[in-house]
């Protein structure tokens, strides 16, 4: 039976179809809330975002339109610079009131770190900043950058570029040419442009930074050391402004944004489960008590069938399996009194009882009809003796040889005391070679030179059990088929009886070989011996071997075994092999017949020496 098919998976499988949907609905209403909640932080996230970034562009673009404007208008000072030399003091002034005139811009665009200009014909670069701690810096950032960019004659349009001062953080930097010479410029830190983002609670391992298209950290604010660089690569690849992100066993909440004036990036990362603070229920719902007590409420449920359904479930089909294998003395505990399982355990123990007193006497029924049947195989090979005995009989009479029929009395007198003890189950070998030997010798008598017989069989092997009256039919069909159907060439019709340990199994199996040298079975008859149809039929045109095989199965079932075949060369003839079990109990001989057996085969060996006295 398939597992599926069992009582047990079909108990457990109902139960689960009655849990699971109200598991899944508490997950789903779970997550769609988790969903909302995330959704409602994304978007106010992104609103706030969107409107500081929008309004850090328009810083950008205010201060870019004033670098331009300077240029434009007619201010004296501009026009000082561009047109006077150097060493002119007015040129001197110019240069101080226009410095003076960028320390009060500074004030007004408060994002704008320092402002300067750029002249040619000086090379010294002019700026006012807020940051006088650093203005040596400064001054060489600004004069080399100035020299960089007017060499290089890009057109420059409204884009900033990222510059860095050595020891301080990145900057954004944009030059304007205002003809004749003159460029002027403006430094906006990028730590500034970040500091109204820094002020979003992200949570302990969020972060707000800025970053370049290549991933590149363009902000000195503390970002989590998990999110490296390869981090930061995985948010470029996001598809949307925002998502979520797996990365190193947490999940991120990521949003970001691009500046349309500069290669830079506003990003704003928080964590999954700082979101939902605020909703411990339905965290400790979803991740917590739902799979706790669906583990709970499971573990219950099962702990339960297997004490009170499926161990008495699974007692009975054992028992029943041990019935079915023919152990019939298995029994079943009925301890708790009025369930259904102890009244099914109640019921087992008394059908189980019942059929083993029926086993019982169906087989001591089979034992009795076994041994009517052998009894009567015995007592069926009778006349086939009787008859060729007698034939032998009238035929020395016919002749008048009187010393022969004295001798072949003592044989005869020999051969019908072994038939008349021959209704015991099993007898030993040697019993059997000297009931043989008495019906060669009866043989010999007729034929005189024409038969001859060998007897080889080892010492140790004489006390082995075998059926009375197993050899000696195949030794008397050789001589009437073997040696009648035999070209007569002045040679004896010869019948060797030989012994050997089996060589698959040398310690349970004593092969018996007889052979002759007669023209062997017919092909039809061997095919029909080794394919068991000849044990199937009548046995009527060879009764003897029919005989034979039928009391071999029915005394040792599968063990050894008879096998017939055609000698080759020119020995040639018949060949039966009968591989004789060494200690085997007969299966419908029991202790006392067994006994009784013994016995009986001490007045048999009594008998056989008196005859032979």
């Amino acid at each position: 039976m398939r597992f599926w098919q069992s009582v047990r998976f079909r108990i457990v499988f109902g139960f689960f179809l009655i849990i699971a949907p109200l598991v899944i609905f508490l997950i789903y209403n779970n997550l769609y809330a988790t969903k909302i909640v995330r959704e409602q932080i994304t978007v106010h996230y992104s609103n706030l975002m969107n409107v500081q970034v929008q309004s850090n562009d328009e810083i950008l673009k205010s201060t870019s339109d004033f670098l331009v404007q300077l240029g434009t208008v007619n201010d004296n000072d501009v026009l000082s610079l561009k047109t006077l030399p150097i060493d002119d003091s007015d040129y001197t002034l110019a240069k101080v009131r226009l410095n003076n005139r960028f320390l009060l811009d500074t004030n007004y665009y408060k994002m704008v770190d320092t402002f300067f200009v750029y002249l040619r014909k000086d090379g010294n670069p002019l700026f006012a900043t807020q940051n006088g701690s650093k203005s040596p810096e400064l001054d060489a950032l600004l004069r080399e950058y100035s020299v960089k960019t007017i060499e290089r004659a890009v057109a420059m349009g409204d884009d900033w570029e990222i510059t860095s001062i050595p020891g301080d953080s990145l900057y954004l930097i944009k030059m304007v040419d205002i003809d004749l010479g003159m460029y002027d410029g403006a430094m906006v830190q990028i730590d500034t442009l970040n500091k109204a983002l820094t002020t979003f609670d992200v949570g302990p391992d969020g972060s707000v930074f800025m970053m370049n298209d290549q991933g590149t950290l363009m902000t000195s604010g503390p970002v989590p050391a998990t999110q490296d660089e390869e981090f930061r690569k995985a948010i470029l690849h996001m598809e949307n402004r925002s998502g979520t992100i797996k990365w190193k066993g947490k999940k991120y909440l990521i949003l970001t944004q691009s500046s349309k004036y500069a290669n830079m990036r506003y990003v704003i990362v928080t964590t999954e489960s700082y979101i939902l603070k605020n909703l411990p229920f339905f965290q400790k719902m979803l991740y917590y008590w739902i799979p706790l007590l669906s583990v709970a409420v499971v573990t219950i449920y099962l702990l339960f069938l297997q004490r009170f359904m499926f161990r008495p479930l699974v007692r009975l089909i054992r028992g029943m399996r041990r019935i079915g294998h023919g152990r019939f003395d298995v029994r079943l505990p009925a301890k708790t009194v009025g369930s259904e399982f102890s009244i099914m355990a109640t019921t087992f123990n008394q059908m189980a009882q019942q059929i083993e007193n029926l086993k019982i006497d169906v087989y001591e029924e089979q034992l009795r009809v076994q041994r009517a049947e052998y009894k009567h195989l015995q007592v069926q090979i009778n006349p086939h003796f009787y008859t060729n005995t007698l034939n032998i009989i009238y035929n020395l009479a016919a002749l008048k040889d009187y010393k022969t029929v004295q001798k072949l009395s003592l044989h005869l007198a020999d051969y019908f005391r072994f038939l008349m003890h021959s209704n015991r189950t099993v007898i030993r070998l040697e019993n059997e070679l000297k009931h043989i030997e008495h019906y060669m010798e009866i043989q010999k008598l007729r034929y005189v030179d024409k038969l001859a017989y060998e007897i080889e069989v080892s010492p140790r092997h004489l006390n082995c059990e075998i059926a009375p009256l197993m050899l000696q039919p195949f030794v008397e069909n050789a001589i009437l088929h073997g040696f009648s159907k035999r070209e007569q060439d002045g040679t004896p019709f010869r019948i060797r009886i030989s012994s050997a340990n089996d060589p698959d199994e040398p310690d349970r199996i004593v092969r018996i070989t007889v052979r002759d040298n007669g023209p062997g079975f017919p092909s039809e008859m061997l095919k029909d011996l080794a394919s068991g149809t000849y044990l199937e039929g009548s046995g009527e045109q060879h009764l003897g071997i029919w005989n034979i095989l039928h009391r071999f199965r029915m005394l040792y079932g599968d063990e050894g075994g008879i096998g017939f075949f055609n000698g080759s060369g020119e020995e040639g003839g018949a060949i039966v092999e009968v591989r004789l079990p060494v200690k085997h109990l007969p299966a419908f001989e029991t202790k006392e017949t067994r006994s009784l057996s013994n016995a009986d085969r001490e007045d048999e060996d009594d008998a056989y020496y008196a005859g032979s006295g």
